[in-house]
């Protein structure tokens, strides 16, 4: 038998969303705050590095405020910028991605800045992703198509995901991401996603090396007709494979997925029928998936 990570697919889920977990936060943050609203969460080493930069952070034991001049979208955004860009190349900030992504007080809310998607973590932001579970019928039984992530990615390298996942970059849809993922990951061509909508969201949150994760990601699913193998175009994926559910459970107790992918595959085991509602689990599982 292979070892486990974690006891049991609840197990996973206490590990990726800790803010509804009764483990609460495993690290001391403070609120980070821009046009009065609570956008972020810093840990107190990351905020004191935030000192060096009085023109553009009020930074104290309790808060940190960006107080950016001008203090518009654009100013935001250009004061934010100089400042990673700095950390940057003082080391702080890595796997730069050249990719903005759009900070709000709550999605689709007007946006309040934009900033480098490397530095989300460091500043505890929250963030928007398009995930699509891959499934198909062999043989009668039910089997996932799962991805392997490329050695030399920056965040998780060799780890397991959903067929599709990426981050919604500022001024994208929900649906313009997924459609681009789509392409980029598996070579799925837009003919294939008609008629698929998103079926809902999941929400993971848990600390990291640079900070605190946290993300609501949209998910889809899609049945694959016969035939079809998903073939990766971006580079970020060295392998595909389709997997039994009662192996894709294994692996997902083994911890060999990311913990968002294994959230979003998780929400998607539910929607099957892999756990019932009978499950002593099963009202645990919906409500750590919560957003």
């Amino acid at each position: 038998m292979r070892p486990r990570l974690y006891a049991d697919l609840l197990g996973l889920l206490r590990a990726a969303c800790t803010h509804a977990s009764h483990l609460g936060r495993e690290m001391p943050v403070l609120p980070f705050y821009a046009k009065e609203h609570p956008v972020g969460w810093l840990r107190p080493s990351f905020a004191d590095q935030l000192r060096r930069w009085p023109h553009v952070f009020e930074v104290n034991p309790a808060f940190v405020t960006l107080h950016a001049k001008p203090d518009t979208t654009a100013g935001r955004t250009a004061a934010l910028a100089e400042v990673i860009h700095e950390l940057a190349r003082d080391g702080v900030i890595r796997g730069w991605r050249d990719e903005l992504v759009s900070v709000s007080h709550h999605y689709a809310a007007p946006e309040i800045f934009r900033m480098e998607r490397a530095a989300s973590r460091h500043f505890g932001v929250m963030s928007y992703g398009a995930h699509l579970n891959g499934f198909s019928r062999v043989g009668g039984l039910i089997h996932a198509w799962i991805s392997r992530r490329s050695p030399d990615r920056p965040i998780d390298p060799d780890k397991l995901d959903n067929l599709v996942g990426g981050r919604i970059a500022a001024g994208l849809s929900v649906d313009e991401t997924l459609r681009k993922e789509a392409w980029e990951e598996a070579g799925i061509a837009p003919a294939l996603l008609e008629g698929v909508n998103c079926l809902g969201a999941v929400r993971v949150e848990y600390s990291v090396p640079e900070g605190l994760h946290r993300e609501i990601l949209f998910v889809h699913d899609l049945w694959l007709p016969p035939g079809f193998t998903p073939t990766n175009h971006d580079g970020e994926v060295s392998g595909i494979r389709s997997v039994p559910l009662e192996d894709v459970i294994v692996e997902l107790v083994a911890g060999d997925f990311t913990l968002d992918a294994g959230a979003v595959m998780i929400d998607g085991l539910l929607r099957l029928g892999a756990v019932l509602p009978e499950d002593a689990q099963y009202l645990d599982l919906l409500r750590l998936l919560k957003p």
